[in-house]
């Protein structure tokens, strides 16, 4: 299927999209901001050294901080006059943890912003919470392989799955939504609070809600899929208010009483992160939508196994530049710089066609199946997509529930790509990635972003159109694991663990043993030095026991350490 590109249609595109305003020439790289830091310690005090390079316009810097489980900060300095640096000091403790701090600087001409997880991180977490997984059933006979084995993916990763099948839903259809919806709430009374992550795979019933478009085209508002509709409470969620009969789409238009829900904005806070990996209606590819499926968890899988490409390096396509006063790509900037080393601006697809990236970004003007001069779907079926996780924006494409999708595309592509996200409106805040939480963690955090942290987006906070296409449970990267963990007896009453290291242990700090509990939790058993391969322990007791075997790094980078995992190698032992 040809791609004709009409320049006059997508003038006007990028003009709903965008205000246009008067930049001052900045460049969207200077509304966002990145210190230098140094971390020393003395004593009992950890001290953190920050210093900024010089702002074009005299202005005041805010500085605050807060820890990464709340939502208040703590005011810790404003800098004022040409002021350049300063320092934090803070008490060492047993447990280290960084601190999330957030940097505004404000002037007459401009206004930058910056948010990191800074110091140093000493601590493990193995209980990573519930991830419940609906199948499509139609296609989970060809896939029970696959999803097995991304179950037990997420086992060794610190997740407790459950996989359950719903049936497919080819078109809008209440009633089918309202069955998963039954199934996600039953799920909700049992697990609580430790519910983390919805993961839908393949064709599951499409939830619409809300009555208002994201990208500025009038005759795109309407409703709109969100698979939030499923985390949230029946009892906040209404059917009765919206009417729009005049979306071109029908998909989009939403009245009284007919299964779309009224709400565009999140009524309340979320704490379940939800993914969507979806493959139907997906033409330009030469593959099946099983064939697809069956090749995204084997990249998954891959992944996890520390078999992607090393790399620190994110890319930066820009077609909107300073031309807005939201200055879209500074949501890229802001997080590009506490996840990556190396940022690289160039075309999208020129360069990921050729090289690898662990992140990438592109804006520009768009349409269902394209982000104008970046990549559009044709790209993705033929060309290698060398990207693992892609954030987009522009016009039409986040409305995701359309044959030949731009994002779900994207993800279909080969051979990296995991995660993908419409960035932007709002601007998602995902530095948390940078020490390993998984990205779960930041949908959730820009889910409910109100007024925690501020940038120069203004539209889209709080929005139920929020998506991951992909796997939310994800992390930044996984080192290679150990290999052939065994077990053996001697006597009866000693057991003996072995494993063999990764093929390069230039970088392993050593090896984390947990033990899993009667209540289905982790423990850690016993952290080894880096020479370690065997472990003896008196072990009389009769019964079933789970060892986990992890290869344990330790990360630095330009905003402290912490301590990076491999996936779990498990142990099943059965004592008679």
């Amino acid at each position: 299927m040809s791609k004709v590109f009409l320049p006059l249609i997508e003038i006007i595109f990028l003009l709903s999209l965008i205000v246009l305003f008067d930049s001052n020439a900045q460049t969207p790289k200077q509304y966002t901001i990145k210190p230098e830091v140094k971390i020393f310690t003395d004593s009992n005090l950890i001290i953190k050294q920050f210093s900024f390079g010089q702002f074009p316009f005299a202005g005041e810097l805010i500085i605050k901080k807060k820890s990464i489980e709340n939502d208040f900060w703590e005011s810790v300095d404003t800098l004022k006059n040409g002021q350049l640096t300063f320092s934090d000091t803070t008490i060492k403790t047993e447990v280290e943890v960084p601190n999330e701090y957030g940097f505004e600087f404000f002037s007459d001409s401009l206004q930058s912003f910056g948010y990191y997880l800074i110091g140093n991180k000493n601590s493990f977490e193995l209980n990573n919470g519930n991830v419940l997984i609906l199948v499509d059933s139609t296609v989970y006979p060809a896939l029970k392989n696959e999803i097995f084995q991304f179950a037990d993916d997420l086992i060794a990763d610190g997740w407790s799955p459950e996989i359950k099948t719903v049936p497919r839903c080819e078109t809008f259809n209440p009633i089918e939504i309202r069955k998963v919806k039954r199934v996600v709430n039953k799920y909700k009374t049992l697990w609580r609070k430790n519910f983390k992550a919805l993961i839908l795979v393949g064709r599951v019933a499409v939830p619409y809600t809300g009555n208002y478009t994201f990208d500025g085209h009038p005759e795109h508002v309407g409703a709109f899929p969100s698979d939030l509709v499923y985390v949230l409470p029946d009892s906040l969620l209404s059917d009765e208010n919206e009417y729009n009969i005049q979306a071109v789409r029908e998909q989009n238009r939403n009245v009284p009483f007919d299964g779309k829900f009224d709400q565009t904005t999140i009524p309340q806070y979320i704490n379940i992160a939800v993914g969507r990996i979806d493959f139907s209606q997906l033409p330009d590819f030469p593959q099946s939508e099983i064939e697809l499926l069956k090749n995204y968890f084997h990249k998954n899988h891959s992944f996890r196994m520390g078999e992607f490409p090393i790399s620190n390096k994110c890319l930066i396509d820009d077609g909107f530049g300073t031309q807005s006063d939201e200055i879209f790509s500074a949501d890229a900037w802001m997080n590009f710089q506490a996840l990556c080393s190396t940022i690289i601006e160039g075309k999208l697809t020129d360069n990921i066609k050729e090289n690898y990236y662990r992140f990438s970004y592109a804006c520009n003007s768009g349409s269902y199946t394209s982000c104008w001069s970046a990549i559009n779907s044709e790209d993705c079926a033929k060309f290698p997509i060398k990207t693992t996780f892609s954030f987009l924006f522009g016009s039409y494409f986040w409305d995701w529930d359309t044959e030949r999708n731009l994002l779900r595309s994207v993800l279909a592509s080969s051979p990296y790509s995991l995660l993908v996200a419409w960035i932007g409106r709002p601007f998602w805040h995902f530095h948390h990635f940078a020490f390993g939480y998984p990205f779960s963690l930041s949908f959730i955090k820009t889910a409910n972003n109100k007024d925690v942290y501020n940038s120069t987006g203004k539209y889209g906070k709080k929005g139920m159109h929020l998506e991951v296409i992909g796997d939310p449970t994800l992390r930044i990267n996984y080192p290679k694991p150990a290999s052939n963990f065994i077990y053996n007896f001697l006597n009866d009453t000693l057991l003996i663990l072995q494993w063999e290291p990764p093929a390069d242990t230039s970088n392993l700090t050593g090896y984390l043993i947990s033990k899993m509990n009667e209540n289905g939790t982790n423990r850690i058993f016993q952290i080894l030095p880096k020479d370690s391969s065997t472990l003896m322990m008196p072990f009389s007791s009769k019964g079933a026991y789970q060892f986990q075997l992890r290869a344990l790094y330790k990360k630095t980078t330009q905003f402290g350490s912490y301590f990076e995992t491999s996936s779990a190698l498990i142990l099943k032992i059965v004592k008679n």
